[in-house]
């Protein structure tokens, strides 16, 4: 059963706080980091922004996200212009979101007034073409997609940045929803668990079911989510197992455009607590960054260890609660240092990140690189490019920075 939009944005439901504070968390890093190299401007999109505030008064995502760029701009001592696109369908809640930012802004100049639109496809038209400082293309784009559903987005629109280099994108990805709407348009019953609470509403019954096919397909970058629906009516795949693939379905398409993307489950952690918490939606993060991708692996850890449940058993999990196979890790990593020259050097963090984007959120990235780069350093397929401490002692860190080269 579906809930209306506006009861949902009454107030912050617990698995709500767990995604906000996945973005909070994030951005504070995100944001530290790029801020004083961004000299040609930053852009900041919340595709789907509400009011800005909750109705019980708590921060939404534009002003969770504008108080990271306040925050970064004082650490640094630097005023980067900053340009924020909010998209905000409904007409009341469009004026309170810009009354709320402008009052949470207060008079700094180097945070232009907000670009305000009416709705997902409008915004990202203004985004294709905006520059924050002059005609130079903007230095640092970020996306936050957070929709009440899927009939709007379209995973295209998050492939084609002005800057793909420096791009990182946050989505809301609604696996549950994509297959109830996804059946519903090849005319297939799904059966869903008993407990599954879906959070959106379906197309409308105006739109035809070719139509919504087409929608389907944009929204996730291809036309093989049918192939899964299929297997799901076949009895080959159970629900969970193809809220999973159609989800992989679409990382792998944003790959496309991406080297990294990673995905964490948000759970209802009052549902389903002997399965580790009942799935609502999922958080799938898009970068071109080593150093991005390793930091949202780390913070989605860190909320994972916080607001969720991790099963626990005699081998590793990713935060899937999916058994991690050594030997598919090891074949990542044989097949990154393969593609190496000889003597090419490399930083761990970018052996890191391709192993995440490859095998999952599983472990924090000093400890997967001690556990899968200490190993092939001993063996001497892998060589350190020595650095040395303050007292001349060569450095034996596994630290994303750290870099090694291969030996043969």
């Amino acid at each position: 059963m579906s809930k209306s939009q506006h009861s949902y944005f009454a107030g912050k439901h617990p698995w709500s706080l767990t995604k906000d504070h996945l973005l909070s968390c994030y951005l504070t890093p995100f944001f530290q980091k790029t801020y004083r190299f961004s000299r040609d401007g930053i852009v900041y999109v919340d595709a789907f922004a509400g009011a800005g505030k909750f109705e019980d008064g708590t921060l939404g995502s534009p002003l969770i996200a504008l108080s990271k760029v306040q925050a970064a701009a004082r650490k640094n001592g630097s005023k980067q212009s900053v340009q924020f696109v909010l998209a905000e369908a409904n007409d009341g809640s469009r004026d309170s979101l810009l009354c709320n930012f402008r009052s949470a802004r207060g008079n700094s100049r180097y945070i232009k007034d907000p670009i305000v639109c009416r709705g997902y496809s409008e915004a990202m038209q203004a985004v294709s073409a905006i520059r924050v400082c002059g005609s130079r293309k903007p230095s640092t784009v970020f996306y936050y997609v957070d929709p009440f559903g899927i009939k709007d987005l379209r995973i295209d629109d998050l492939l084609h940045s002005p800057n793909m280099n420096h791009t990182e994108a946050l989505v809301n990805f609604n696996g549950v929803g994509f297959i109830r709407d996804a059946c519903a348009a090849r005319k297939i019953d799904c059966a869903f668990p008993p407990d599954v609470e879906i959070l959106d509403d379906g197309f409308d019954e105006s739109v035809r079911l070719d139509e919504r096919c087409k929608r389907l397909s944009s929204f996730i970058g291809s036309d093989d989510w049918v192939d899964i629906v299929q297997l799901f009516h076949e009895g080959q795949f159970d629900f969970w197992r193809a809220e999973y693939e159609v989800a992989r379905l679409f990382c792998c398409n944003a790959r496309s455009a991406y080297r990294y993307v990673t995905n964490m489950p948000i759970k209802d952690m009052s549902k389903s607590v002997e399965a580790g918490g009942l799935l609502k939606y999922r958080m799938i993060h898009m970068t071109n960054s080593a150093d991005g991708c390793i930091l949202m692996n780390d913070n989605m850890l860190n909320r994972n260890d916080e607001h969720q449940v991790l099963q626990l058993g005699l081998f590793k999990v990713d935060v899937d609660g999916r058994d991690v196979r050594p030997d598919v890790v090891t074949r990542r990593i044989d097949e990154i240092i393969e593609q190496l020259p000889v003597g090419k050097e490399i930083k761990m963090g970018e052996i890191a990140a391709s192993i995440i984007s490859s095998c999952g959120v599983f472990d924090k990235t000093t400890q997967l690189l001690r556990i899968n780069i200490g190993p092939l350093l001993k063996s001497g397929r892998l060589e350190r490019v020595v650095k040395k401490t303050k007292t001349g002692k060569a450095k034996q860190s596994f630290s994303p920075k750290d870099a090694v080269f291969r030996a043969y």
